[in-house]
């Protein structure tokens, strides 16, 4: 790898209030990388094409480039020449789903510039809807270094009952019925990656109970030495990728405890109504992957 070059490149992935800024905090806290606010660079400007496992630029992303650049904080001089590199790669409507890839390069390319310039050779980008760009983006960035993706895992319960009140905050209000059909449709694109060696899963519930063990675990597979000190720092690198308009956030730094909101927020009958809609069998499938345990429907289906 030349000097000053980009080791790493990590998507963290996942159905959302499952932990995944928890895990990109962590991750954060590692002397070998740097983490930025969500950018919603794919989720919100490509539309993705399921046959063919692609996806399209639909929306021009440089309105989204340049927000996203304030908020990490960049200097005036290299945002400038970062938003130069993407408007030439942009086309206007009707070519631009032509430059789907070379857009989608361009800007995995500027985080590569971010980390050197915060003097890292790694990055963390985290935004949950990007678990439905997984494929493309492993085509895409088919050269070194490949991307690797961490999906995190949470019990549907609980993601259900913290969705459902994080979703009050964004102006969408959605219903529990919609929170678990989300989940369920999500834990089905993570089982799609089982057997991926590029792809990584960690299960909420173990790294809360557990953080020291499953963060070893973790870096061991991404090739990164084990640090102790990341415990303890994990809170400063929570508050620099967290804005202040995301306070369904807010816990995000404190002391790293199991949180069942499911208890707290849903009757006895939501619950059960809640459990009768969840795949079950994934989130089972989704564990064993994590613990290093055989996928047996994968098998079975092969």
């Amino acid at each position: 790898m030349i000097p000053g070059a980009v080791e790493r490149r990590i998507f963290v992935v996942g159905a959302p209030r499952s932990g995944t800024t928890l895990v990109q905090s962590l991750l954060a806290a590692h002397s070998a990388l740097t983490s930025f606010t969500e950018s919603h660079f794919f989720s919100r400007h490509y539309r993705r094409v399921r046959l063919v496992e692609t996806a399209l630029l639909t929306r021009d992303p440089l309105p989204r480039c340049e927000e996203f650049l304030r908020e990490n904080g960049v200097d005036a001089r290299l945002a400038a020449e970062l938003l130069a590199e993407m408007r030439s790669a942009v086309a206007p409507w009707p070519r631009r789903p032509l430059r789907s890839r070379p857009v989608a390069r361009a800007f995995v390319a500027g985080l590569d510039r971010l980390a050197i310039a915060r003097g890292r050779t790694g990055w963390v980008e985290k935004t949950p809807r990007h678990l439905r760009f997984v494929p493309f983006l492993d085509g895409v960035l088919a050269t070194a270094p490949r991307p690797r993706f961490i999906h995190v895992v949470r019990e549907g319960l609980d993601v259900v009952a913290s969705l459902a009140a994080a979703s009050r905050a964004w102006g969408e209000s959605l219903g529990l019925k919609d929170c678990a059909r989300r989940w369920n449709s999500d834990l089905a694109l993570s089982c799609e990656r089982i057997g991926s060696p590029r792809d990584h899963f960690v299960v909420y519930e173990e790294l809360a109970a557990a953080p020291e063990v499953v963060v070893g675990r973790l870096l061991d597979a991404l090739g990164l030495d084990r640090e102790p000190e990341m415990l303890a720092a994990y809170p400063g690198a929570a508050r620099r990728v967290v804005t202040e308009a995301e306070s369904w956030k807010s816990g995000v730094g404190r002391p790293i405890v199991p949180s069942r909101p499911a208890a707290e927020a849903l009757d006895p009958a939501q619950r059960e109504g809640v459990r009768r809609l969840l795949r079950h069998d994934l989130h089972a499938r989704l564990v064993r992957a994590a613990r290093g345990g055989a996928d047996t429907d994968a098998t079975e289906s092969s």
